[in-house]
């Protein structure tokens, strides 16, 4: 019996010691809101836009309407888990989708949009241990947006005339970070966002990064006139930071759209 004891007591003591300070949550409800709340023009309009908006459009009509960014899938609801590790896979069950933008561009005149911030309102929920919500917060998105010239020599190579507009995000896409405390300890947890469907993000041209007033390396895309472009984004949730350099991580944003398409080909 003494014996016994003895090891009990041992194994109590290792338990104790392997034990984590805190408890990681590892599957969230999440809730979702975007909206513009900020949008600049050329001539020098616009600037804040109280209590957002899930539209921008500018621009006179030339016979088929304003152009236009519009926000999709706001509010964005569902549920995702935390990865426990640096790179989590861009499919369910680790992704959540967060929202789209879709750009409708239209032949126009006048003045045009040159920036925005997209801002994304998350409410956290923990649902695996089931904890009281964080309180919401915010992911923002800084656009530069570029309406080029509908003739001459395009900043976006191999571009038809009329050139491609040129799309750029400028920040908010890797390593947002947030801590969460279950009583036990502070967690600290990582979000990345990827593009799911639609355009693809890329390094683009010196030129369209230029054209669009930011340096050069930008990231984005472009858009045909007359067509409309949607960008669906999704997240993760992780525990790790992503430490990967820029090509890096152009190369996981595409792995993210072949997890996607994997996956749902496999449950369809």
């Amino acid at each position: 019996m003494k014996l016994v004891s003895k090891f009990a007591g041992i194994a109590a003591a290792l338990l104790m010691v392997s034990a984590p300070a805190s408890a990681t949550v590892t599957t969230w409800d999440y809730s979702v809101t975007s909206l513009f709340t900020f949008a600049t023009y050329t001539g020098g309009g616009g600037g804040a836009i109280p209590g957002g908006t899930g539209s921008l459009s500018w621009g006179v009509s030339t016979g088929s309407g304003q152009s236009s960014l519009v926000v999709g899938n706001s509010p964005a609801i569902g549920q995702v888990d935390t990865y426990l590790g640096v790179v989590p896979p861009a499919a369910p069950p680790y992704l959540g989708f967060s929202t789209s933008l879709t750009h409708n561009n239209n032949p126009i005149t006048g003045n045009s949009l040159t920036s925005a911030i997209l801002t994304n309102n998350v409410l956290l929920d923990p649902f695996v241990p089931n904890n009281p919500a964080l309180a919401p917060f915010e992911f923002v998105f800084s656009i530069s947006f570029t309406e080029t010239p509908n003739a001459g020599t395009c900043a976006v190579a191999g571009s038809p005339t009329p050139c491609n507009d040129i799309f750029v995000l400028n920040s908010g896409l890797l390593n947002s970070s947030f801590d969460y405390d279950d009583g036990t300890g502070i967690s600290t947890y990582f979000v990345n966002i990827f593009p799911t469907t639609g355009g693809v993000l890329s390094v683009l041209e010196d030129s369209a990064c230029l054209a669009a007033g930011v340096a050069v390396n930008c990231i984005g895309f472009s858009t045909p006139e007359n067509q409309s472009t949607t960008l669906a984004f999704g997240f993760t949730i992780s525990t790790e930071p992503l430490e990967i350099p820029e090509p890096g991580m152009l190369a996981l944003l595409g792995l993210g759209l072949m997890g996607v398409f994997v996956w749902r080909r496999r449950h369809h």
